[in-house]
């Protein structure tokens, strides 16, 4: 049998098998031009220096390892507003074109904080699972999808993950940052690129929201009768 074979797992959503797919490196990894330092998910020491997800076959969602998957607490994390036998959702989306695109590169990996990475499919089984009936998804052309796509593009240029978002938020500075040349060259490209970036990133984005492919999805549920 196979080293991959050997470490499939099974999707806590639909029971299909899930197999290795990415490491999400944890902060303070080395830097190499374009994203993350690359963790190679079959690794057996991967898990000590990144978050490591499969991915099912069936469903497509990711599903981190080395974790006890709560589908309560996946569902409370998702829920934004509720009322009334009723709920609003608001997840990233796995089947997305910027999660495509950017891969451990994503920008929204950054801002998640769950255990499962959703596909419109994931969220219909969790949905299920937890008694729930919901519409049909939204994708909304704007909000923090936007700010993700845009994120992930400049992320195949700098040193540092997420290096504008992380400053404009206030959590790097040369100081806690891979070397003041790194920061200063980061800052340097994300200026530089950021206005021909935004002119791809916001019409990208707002066209894979209309084909059913944005990044961020919003389903509102109710409980079933």
């Amino acid at each position: 049998m196979s080293r991959l074979a050997e470490s499939t797992t099974r999707c806590p959503l639909c029971g299909g098998r899930a197999f290795p797919w990415i490491g999400i490196p944890l902060p303070g990894s080395g830097a190499t031009v374009g994203l993350a330092s690359p963790v190679d998910p079959d690794d057996p020491q991967a898990g000590d220096r990144a978050r490591l997800f499969d991915r099912c076959q069936d469903c497509a969602s990711g599903i981190e390892k080395g974790v006890e998957i709560d589908l309560e607490g996946e569902l409370d994390r998702l829920t934004v507003s509720r009322g009334d036998g009723a709920r609003t959702l608001t997840a990233p989306n796995r089947a997305s074109w910027q999660a495509a695109i950017g891969g451990d590169g994503w920008a929204a990996l950054a801002d998640w904080e769950g255990h499962l990475l959703l596909t419109p499919r994931g969220m219909e089984l969790l949905l299920d699972r937890s008694g729930l009936v919901g519409e049909r998804p939204a994708f909304p052309p704007w909000g923090p999808n936007q700010r993700w796509m845009w994120q992930t593009l400049l992320n195949g240029i700098t040193l540092h993950p997420n290096f504008a978002s992380r400053v404009l938020a206030g959590g790097l500075r040369p100081a806690n940052s891979r070397g003041r040349f790194a920061f200063l060259a980061d800052a340097v490209a994300s200026v530089l690129a950021t206005p021909l970036v935004a002119l791809v990133a916001i019409p990208a984005e707002a066209i894979a929201a209309l084909a059913g492919r944005g990044g961020r999805m919003v389903v509102r549920a109710r409980t079933r009768s």
